[in-house]
């Protein structure tokens, strides 16, 4: 009878062990690749969202949020920063999680989306207000030059230039600061710590223009940005352009 109970004792284990798994995970947000690669299970969406703030639960790394989009309301996990109740912000990169345990707070979400970075919505306003300087306005004017000075340090400030002109003569440009006009059809926030913008003008509309920025702008506004021409990079991660500008400044 000994030699049996012996016997028994792996399974018994094998049994507490795979129990034990079964319980809620407790992960705190991080980098989507490392997410991604971690828990390949998990729907990971890139949609651009726009949520209301609810309740606030800070934690000593990241922040819990309620939020509202439309009639939908669930929690998210960002990193930590200052969140304000009843204020808009903007997300796109998102890992949903289920069964999501919070160990400060002693409770289990049913779902919780981990975001990567979240966004003031009226980022940027500020920015785009002085730049649209009113008449007589010395102090707007002051920053919009401060800006062109600070672009051209970098390279030769060439002027306004149509998307065609670049396509047809990227030699001519490249390493160049360059003005352009046109409308916003898509922005990607927050992707490598910058804003892609894309942007089109009517000239040549086949062509996939992006812009690299710290600004955040509106999908289908009309706006004039000012960059740097960067001919044939490489970013990493399968973000290749034989043409792209960088450290775009919004002028309107």
């Amino acid at each position: 009878m000994i030699k049996n109970k012996n016997k028994l004792l792996p399974i018994f284990f094998l049994f507490l062990i795979a129990g034990c798994n079964n319980g809620p995970k407790t992960i705190e947000p991080f980098s989507l690749a490392k997410m991604n690669k971690e828990h390949t299970t998990n729907e990971v969406n890139s949609d651009i969202h726009e949520v209301t703030v609810g309740e606030i639960l800070p934690t000593s790394k990241y922040v819990y949020l309620n939020v509202k989009e439309g009639d939908k309301e669930f929690w998210i996990a960002a990193p930590k920063q200052e969140v304000k109740e009843g204020n808009v912000y903007l997300y796109n990169e998102a890992l949903l999680k289920t069964q999501f345990e919070s160990k400060e707070y002693q409770r289990v979400f049913d779902t919780v989306y981990l975001v990567t970075a979240l966004i003031p919505k009226d980022h940027g306003v500020k920015t785009t207000f002085i730049n649209k300087p009113k008449a007589n306005s010395k102090k707007a004017n002051t920053v919009k030059k401060s800006i062109a000075s600070s672009q051209e340090s970098k390279g030769q400030f060439v002027g306004s230039v149509k998307i065609a002109e670049l396509i047809n003569n990227p030699e001519k440009f490249g390493g160049k600061i360059v003005e352009l006009t046109g409308k916003c059809v898509k922005i990607n926030p927050n992707i490598m710590g910058k804003n892609w913008i894309h942007l089109k003008d009517g000239s040549q509309d086949n062509f996939d223009l992006v812009i690299t920025s710290e600004e955040i702008v509106q999908k289908d506004s009309r706006i004039t940005l000012r960059g740097e021409v960067i001919l044939n990079k490489d970013f990493g991660s399968g973000y290749s352009f034989d043409l792209i500008l960088e450290n775009g400044i919004l002028i309107n």
